[in-house]
């Protein structure tokens, strides 16, 4: 299950989905139109390139791009959950859903 398609089921849990990549503002929008949009916000960490991705750790130098991951941070900004994953294996929505559920 896609983020996209189960958005409605994180906010029942009042839980934010937010995408964030260090593509430019400009891709992520012509991205964002070629999926049919999407239901959450999407941020760009174009400039400085990688910041938040460096912060969180993720910023692979060698492929100079950050790596996919999902983290969970609760309401006082403390990360609660962090799973990384390879290029190419995109994150289960319906899995994450789960541990939003065990953090609760």
């Amino acid at each position: 299950m896609t983020f996209r398609g189960a958005n409605d089921r994180f906010v029942e849990k009042n839980a934010q989905v937010l995408g964030i990549s260090c593509d430019s503002v400009h891709s992520h929008r012509a991205w964002s139109a070629s999926m049919g949009g999407l239901n959450y916000p999407e941020l760009s960490d174009f400039h400085p390139k990688g910041k938040v991705t460096t912060e969180y750790g993720l910023w692979n130098e060698e492929r100079g791009a950050g790596s996919r991951a999902v983290i969970i941070v609760d309401k006082e900004g403390v990360i609660r959950h962090r799973q990384t994953y390879t290029p190419g294996v995109l994150p289960d929505a319906e899995q994450i859903l789960g541990i939003v559920d065990s953090l609760s």
